[in-house]
């Protein structure tokens, strides 16, 4: 069996606004970041980030699971389904690990989309997330 390789294939500058943070709700801490745009480059093309949301679990030892759902507008007018799912966590080094499982949907021409799966290296920065996503070929 080989292993898998990674390719790069695009950057996501997600722009986000305040957290909305729910509380501790019946099962556990829930928050809310709204996405409100942001910008697509890469092999994928380029193009911009349309708005969606990004919803989070806090557990009890500060990781952040979360899932995001949203579409990419690029250049050309295609349009693509984003679905991410992944974990930001900060050891006591203050190291962040921050990555999430992409799976993507365009239109059917677009097969470097439809039949791969993805990974992506996140960076939270103020107001902004930035995701370095690779292929998993």
């Amino acid at each position: 069996m080989s292993a898998e390789t990674k390719t790069p294939f695009a950057t996501f500058l997600i722009n986000v606004a305040d957290i909305a943070d729910l509380g501790q709700i019946a099962i556990g801490h829930r928050r809310m970041v709204p996405i409100t745009g942001g910008s697509v480059s890469g092999q994928i093309g380029k193009g911009i980030v349309l708005p969606g949301t990004d919803w989070q679990w806090i557990h009890a030892d500060g990781t952040v699971s979360l899932t995001a759902h949203y579409t990419l507008q690029l250049d050309g007018g295609d349009l693509v389904e984003v679905e991410s799912t992944g974990l930001r966590h900060t050891d006591e080094a203050g190291k962040v690990y921050f990555r999430t499982g992409i799976r993507m949907t365009a239109a059917a021409n677009r097969k470097d989309i439809n039949h791969r799966l993805f990974y992506s290296v996140g960076t939270r920065l103020p107001n902004e997330v930035q995701l370095d996503v690779y292929a998993l070929d």
